[in-house]
């Protein structure tokens, strides 16, 4: 058979939509080449436009949909489509949870080559309203914006009301709005590297109030901004980064306590755990609380198992497991983590965790054995160096803590060649309306 290509970009098409990707677009398959349609629904039937044509692929926008997707629904949010922080909000929420399914068992398959059932995702939580933490980029364009960026680019939408963080973050965003336009702090040009203010980050509380960081290029900052937003009553407390850097990364490595506390506490599992400025810690307390269940039914701790945490950041996965095992050594790079995660050992009376400040491909091969190791390691996932450090330790058992399917598929892979079996996956609905997903996974050596 003949197979045609698609012509031009700008032709119109009909297609039938397959799958979504990690990314959230469609795909359909026109004339044997493969097309990714923006925003569309798995099953649906539309007419597109072919806005970018490749060799291999095209790229397109719906113009009209002919049948609907079942899962397809009308999105919350009016700037969905424009911000890029959501992907799945024209998806229904119970359709969503399929679809990420889906996505972690494509991975496995197609990256990993494991070939294992995926759970349901169970116990998913609230949809909306669910974050924690929100890191606001603040430009100058004409006039003062604090929103989010624009899908693919760094311009900069003025959002007023996000639905995926409480609601008093949006009446702080309002206020933040008014008092630097009065106090008149210039915000961050990027391109020119000057300005002072590059980004805020609010974090609620486990009392719903919120810390307020404010990340600078400079230590400058007027103090009449401070007082400002610290006399607000939700405000727990007032924080300054200084980020001196040409850089897209968002905090930088001084923090300074401005007003009030300078960390949130957040419970969960009834313990208590301290979160500072620099530190990271889950942004859906209701999913982290369901991923430490998770963790302790896939260990079934008998009391006896000594424990590695690899990238154990405040020590919430260690410190839930203190109670039920022998002991537990944990590893992070972050000294401000380490330090919150020293203070929250201390405060939920887990004596058995040690935690030591230092990289761990660089310390792991001076650690004891363990019969259980964690990893819990950033977006990235592992370099093969450290994997292979972790199954030279021979643990009985590994549980493997991502929120990449493509990075985790690649890393389990390489577990399963170096002597250990891959025995249950389970993603975790951690991020509502986005195509991100949790997942933990557990492995035994064979």
């Amino acid at each position: 058979m003949v197979t045609r290509s698609i012509g031009s970009t700008g032709e119109r098409v009909e297609l039938r939509i397959d799958r979504l990707t990690y990314g959230g677009d469609g795909i359909a398959t026109w004339n044997g080449l493969k097309v990714f349609v923006r925003f569309a629904a798995p099953e649906e039937r539309v007419h597109a436009r072919i806005i970018q044509k490749k060799r291999d692929y095209a790229v397109a926008e719906i113009e009209e949909i002919i049948q609907p997707s079942p899962l397809r629904t009308e999105p919350r949010c009016q700037f969905y489509g424009l911000c890029g922080g959501c992907q799945l909000q024209h998806i229904d929420y119970t359709g969503q949870l399929v679809i990420k399914k889906m996505l972690v068992n494509d991975a496995l398959q197609h990256i990993g080559k494991i070939f294992l059932p995926v759970s349901n995702i169970r116990n998913p939580g609230p949809a909306w309203h669910y974050r924690i933490k929100t890191q606001y980029p603040v430009r100058l364009n004409g006039e003062i914006k604090i929103g989010f960026f624009q899908k693919g680019t760094h311009h900069l939408l003025d959002i007023p009301i996000c639905y995926l963080h409480p609601s008093s973050f949006n009446e702080i965003r309002r206020r933040l709005l008014d008092t630097i336009a009065a106090a008149r702090e210039k915000p961050y040009d990027e391109i020119a590297h000057q300005g002072n203010i590059r980004h805020i980050i609010l974090r609620e509380n486990y009392d719903h109030r919120i810390l307020v960081i404010f990340v600078t290029r400079t230590k400058q900052l007027d103090r009449r901004l401070i007082s400002a937003i610290a006399s607000l009553p939700t405000v727990l407390g007032v924080v300054q980064n200084i980020n001196p850097d040409k850089t897209n990364r968002i905090l930088g490595p001084e923090a300074i306590k401005l007003s009030g506390a300078d960390h949130t506490f957040q419970i969960i599992l009834n313990r208590k755990f301290r979160i500072s400025s620099q530190s990271f810690f889950q942004v859906n307390p209701h999913q982290a609380q369901e991923l430490c269940r998770k963790l302790i039914d896939l260990i079934s701790p008998q009391g006896t198992e000594t424990v590695l945490d690899l990238f154990c950041g405040v020590g919430m996965l260690s410190i839930v497991l203190a109670s039920m095992v022998k002991s537990v050594t944990a590893v992070e790079i972050e000294p401000a983590a380490v330090n919150d995660a020293r203070f929250n050992a201390e405060i939920n009376q887990a004596g058995n965790v040690t935690f030591i400040n230092d990289d761990v491909n660089r310390i792991i091969a001076s650690l004891e054995q363990a019969d259980v190791v964690i990893i819990d390691p950033p977006r990235k996932g592992c370099n093969p160096e450290t994997l292979k450090k972790v199954t030279a330790l021979r643990p009985k058992m590994l549980i493997y803590v991502s929120c990449n399917p493509a990075t985790l598929a690649r890393d389990l892979a390489v577990l399963e060649q170096s002597g250990y079996r891959c025995e249950s996956v389970e993603p975790l609905d951690m991020f509502p309306q986005t195509t991100h997903v949790e997942i933990i996974a557990k492995l035994i050596r064979y």
